[in-house]
C-alpha cells in the first residue's frame, strides 16, 4: 500500500534525513524545558516550604532563652538537632498576659544518630492538653485511640514496625506527620511522659541535657497565640516587661510573622535569579532555532522547488515548517521533563538539606500540570522561531524566486 505524500510525511523524512541537525535541535529544546520544569519545581516548592512552616508554627510569639534565637531557627527550618532550656513557670507568667489567648510548652532533646535516621534526631516533648501544633498538624491521626506512649514521626524518619528506638530502648510510633518541607520533618514528637522515659534512658548512657531530673519543670519554648486584632510587637513588649517583673529568667522573643517574612526576603531573591535564567534560556533557544531552520530554508531551496513545480501549494510548504517544529518542540519538551524529573524526584531530600530553605516537594498533580506548561511553552517556542522561515517559503516560486 503506498504512502500518501503529505506535509507530516514530508516533514518526518525530512528530520530523518538529518539526524546530527535533529538530534541537535532536540537537545537544544530538551535543555531549555528541563530548566524550564526544574526552575517550576524549585520555585513552587520553596513557596510551599516557607507555606509549611507558617501553617505548621500556628502561633504568633516563641518564647526562648536568651541566646537560643538562632539555634531555634535553624530547628525549625533545617532540622538542626538543639537543646536549650528554661523554667517551665514562663508559660504560666505568659498565659496571664492581656491579648494572649493561649500557650503551650515544648521541650527539646537532641541524640546521637539512631536506627531510624541516618542523621542526628530531634526529640521534641509536647503536653497533648494545651497543645495548638502537633495536633492540628496531626488531624485525624490524634484522635485515634492510643494505649501507652504518644509519638510522632516526622515524614523523614524512618519508621519500621512502628516503632523506634532511642538510647537502648524501643518505643512505638503512633503516626508519621504529613510533609510541611521544614526541619520538623526531621523531628519526633512525644508526649511529656514518653519524654520522661527517654530523657532517664539517656540518663543511664551518660547522656546529661541539664542538672536534675525534674524534666517537666524546664520548658525550650513557649509557643504564645494572640487573640484577633492584638498587636504582636506590642504583646512582646508586655510579654518582656511580665516575665522581668516575675522572674529571673532572660528570653528572647521571636515573632512568627517576621521569621516567615525573613524567608520570603530570601526567596524573593532566589527566585529573581531563577525567573532571569528561565527567561535568558528561552531567548537562546528561540534565537538559536530560528536560526537553524532559517539556515535549513535556504539548503532547501531546490527541495522546495520541485514541491512547487509538482503542484504543491503555497500552505503546503508552510505546514512542513511549522510540523519539522511541532514534531520538534513535542519530542524535546518530553525528553527534558522526563531528564528534568529523573533528577529532582529521586534527590528532593537532598536538594531540600543543600539549599538551606524549606523545601516541600510538588505533588503529583502539580507536576503533571507543570510539565504541561512546559510542553506548550516549549511548542510555543519552536513554532513562532520558525515563522520567519515559513512565511518566507510561502512567497517561494518554482525555480527558487521570491516575490
Amino acid at each position: 500500500m503506498e504512502k500518501a505524500i503529505n506535509s507530516s510525511y514530508l516533514a518526518v523524512s525530512n528530520l530523518k534525513k538529518k539526524p546530527f541537525r535533529t538530534a541537535a535541535l532536540l537537545i537544544v529544546i530538551a535543555l531549555t524545558s528541563a530548566v524550564l520544569l526544574g526552575s517550576l519545581i524549585f520555585t513552587s516548592s520553596l513557596k510551599s516550604g516557607i507555606t509549611g512552616i507558617q501553617s505548621r508554627l500556628g502561633a504568633d510569639l516563641m518564647i526562648v532563652p536568651e541566646g537560643s534565637e538562632q539555634k531555634m531557627e535553624s530547628l525549625l527550618l533545617y532540622g538542626t538537632p538543639n537543646y536549650f532550656y528554661m523554667d517551665n513557670n514562663i508559660e504560666e507568667i505568659v498565659r496571664a498576659v492581656e491579648g494572649v489567648q493561649t500557650t503551650t510548652s515544648q521541650i527539646y532533646l537532641a541524640t546521637l544518630t539512631e536506627s531510624c535516621c541516618d542523621f542526628p534526631v530531634q526529640i521534641i516533648g509536647f503536653n497533648p492538653q494545651s497543645d495548638f501544633i502537633v495536633k492540628n498538624w496531626a488531624k485525624n491521626r490524634f484522635n485515634k485511640e492510643a494505649v501507652g506512649e504518644v509519638l510522632f514521626a516526622g515524614c523523614n524518619v524512618n519508621i519500621e514496625k512502628k516503632s523506634v528506638r532511642f538510647f537502648g530502648q524501643h518505643h512505638k510510633v503512633l503516626a508519621k506527620l504529613a510533609k510541611s518541607g521544614s526541619g520538623m520533618d526531621n523531628v519526633i514528637y512525644a508526649d511529656l511522659d514518653t519524654l520522661e522515659k527517654i530523657y532517664f534512658d539517656a540518663k543511664q548512657k551518660g547522656f546529661g541535657f541539664f542538672t536534675g531530673d525534674d524534666i517537666r519543670s524546664k520548658a525550650s519554648v513557649v509557643f504564645v497565640k494572640l487573640y484577633d486584632g492584638a498587636n504582636a510587637d506590642s504583646s512582646a513588649l508586655k510579654i518582656r516587661r511580665a516575665i522581668e517583673e516575675n522572674s529571673d529568667q532572660k528570653v528572647q522573643i521571636i515573632q512568627g510573622e517576621k521569621l516567615v517574612s525573613g524567608l520570603m526576603k530570601k526567596l524573593s531573591a532566589i527566585l529573581v535569579f531563577l525567573y532571569a535564567i528561565c527567561i535568558l534560556v528561552l531567548v537562546i533557544s528561540f534565537m538559536t532555532l530560528s536560526v537553524v531552520f532559517s539556515l535549513s530554508i535556504n539548503e532547501r531551496l531546490k527541495e522546495f522547488s520541485i514541491l512547487r513545480v509538482l503542484g504543491a501549494s503555497h500552505s503546503t510548504l508552510r505546514g512542513i515548517v511549522f510540523t519539522e517544529a511541532a514534531l520538534l518542540g513535542s519530542g524535546g519538551a518530553v525528553t527534558g521533563s522526563f531528564l528534568s524529573l529523573l533528577i529532582i524526584l529521586p534527590f528532593n531530600v537532598l536538594i531540600s538539606d543543600k539549599i538551606g530553605l524549606p523545601f516541600a516537594m510538588s505533588g503529583s498533580v502539580q507536576l503533571v500540570i507543570f510539565a504541561l506548561i512546559v510542553f506548550a511553552l516549549s511548542l510555543a517556542a519552536c513554532l513562532l522561531s520558525s515563522i520567519f522561515s515559513a512565511v518566507r517559503i510561502s512567497k517561494f516560486e518554482p525555480f527558487g524566486e521570491v516575490k
